[in-house]
């Protein structure tokens, strides 16, 4: 009796034993992870997020990151990412920075207005997305066609093809319905049956708010591209306006290596 009785003590003395020391090696090992790792939001596998569009839930990943990896200003949470926009280009695997971010959403800088373009005075010649730096030149008509106008008041005529009149940022794109939209290619000659859609508006019905994806902040376009806008001064909007008698205005965005440049 006092054999197996000590046996049963020997046996629950083993397995509180085994407890206990599972139990601390579970502490320390989390205490380690605690030390030594820490989350952080990245970029996820595959994506990429454009400058000043809207980041959503698909783009980005919350990871557990060494410590020692982990940037200054790196975000720890998706709430504080989601929606928001960046002011470059963020590529797969890399911590997202709270100095990339912006809550701006392009808004006007004092001394500025948003001003709004159809597309039929205006030639992209890059593709553009919204929030790029561009150029705006001014693409003068055949001499037959300027030769009774009078010398431009806003801006100096010095090239017989093309003059820059001033650099700017692409504040808005919409389609013909009037939502917004990201991205403009180089104007192309639309096909047949989109040609109504161009001077009409399309005749689809707008897709209700509930159809726009306002889980992942995007819109969905409805039509054909037709507007955009810059935040403009006065000065800048009265020689936009007035080179538009002159030609065709041509934008293109500025590169990287241009805007580098002092």
């Amino acid at each position: 009796m006092k054999k197996q009785t000590l046996l049963l003590i020997s046996l629950l003395s083993f397995l509180l034993a085994g407890s206990c020391f599972y139990a601390a090696t579970r502490y320390i090992d989390a205490l380690a992870v605690e030390r030594l790792f820490a989350p952080v939001v990245k970029v996820a596998e595959g994506k990429q997020i454009d400058p000043f569009e809207p980041i959503t839930q698909d783009d980005v990943v919350l990871v557990q990151e060494e410590v020692d990896e982990i940037l200054p200003g790196s975000l720890q949470t998706l709430e504080s990412v989601l929606g928001k926009r960046s002011s470059q280009t963020l590529y797969a695997g890399e911590q997202v920075l709270k100095h990339k971010l912006t809550d701006t959403q392009l808004l006007p800088e004092k001394g500025e207005a948003r001003y709004e373009f159809p597309l039929t005075f205006i030639d992209p010649i890059t593709e553009l997305r919204k929030g790029d730096r561009v150029k705006l030149w001014v693409k003068y008509k055949p001499p037959a066609e300027l030769e009774h106008l009078p010398e431009p008041t806003h801006f100096r005529k010095t090239n017989p093809t093309a003059d820059l009149l001033f650099e700017s940022r692409l504040a808005t794109v919409k389609d013909s319905n009037g939502t917004e939209i990201y991205t403009l290619k180089p104007s192309m000659l639309p096909a047949p049956d989109h040609m109504d859609a161009v001077f009409n508006g399309s005749r689809e019905k707008p897709l209700l708010n509930g159809e726009k994806r306002y889980r992942d902040y995007r819109a969905q376009p409805t039509a054909l591209t037709a507007f955009i806008g810059f935040n403009l001064s006065d000065q800048q909007y009265v020689t936009l306006s007035e080179a538009m008698m002159y030609g065709t205005i041509q934008i293109g965005q500025i590169s990287g290596a241009e805007e580098r440049t002092p």
